[in-house]
């Protein structure tokens, strides 16, 4: 069985790149084929909508990066997300290295941290152009 096998429209669900959103779109369970996409949500704080499959990828993901990152509100702890600022900002010259090694993490929208190769790469992309340099930071290593 699949996380969103049973997903309804105006379900609250929690992305861990764009923050809390609402579904607005469900395919009929008859109509699903796995790993095509069956619903929509739309994140009010960016006005954006984004498609995933049962599993919960994201349209935005390639298929050989491809994992979960939307969850039913009801089964987040939104106390356990690292949400707080970096300790210094990181150079150009410290984030393209960072990048290259998979060391890299961005804040999303939502306020989370994420590793930049589990992010949209329009949105890693529009920040470094944008010199948003405060949106990275070197991954802490637990």
């Amino acid at each position: 069985m699949h996380y969103f096998s049973d997903v309804k429209i105006n379900e609250e669900v929690y992305s861990l790149v764009y923050g809390k959103g609402k579904v607005v779109f469900t395919l009929p369970a008859k109509q699903r084929i796995d790993g095509f996409y069956a619903f929509a949500v739309e994140y009010p704080n960016k006005n954006k909508k984004v498609y995933y499959t049962i599993d919960g990828y994201p349209d935005w993901s390639s298929s050989g990066e491809s994992c979960q990152t939307v969850f039913y509100i009801k089964d987040v702890d939104l106390n356990d997300i690292d949400i707080q600022a970096p300790s210094k900002m990181l150079s150009e010259k410290q984030i393209l290295k960072y990048k290259s090694n998979g060391t890299l993490e961005m804040q999303c929208p939502s306020g989370i941290w994420r590793n930049t190769n589990e992010c949209p790469e329009k949105m890693v992309e529009k920040a470094l152009r944008k010199s948003k340099y405060y949106l990275f930071r070197k991954e802490i290593q637990e």
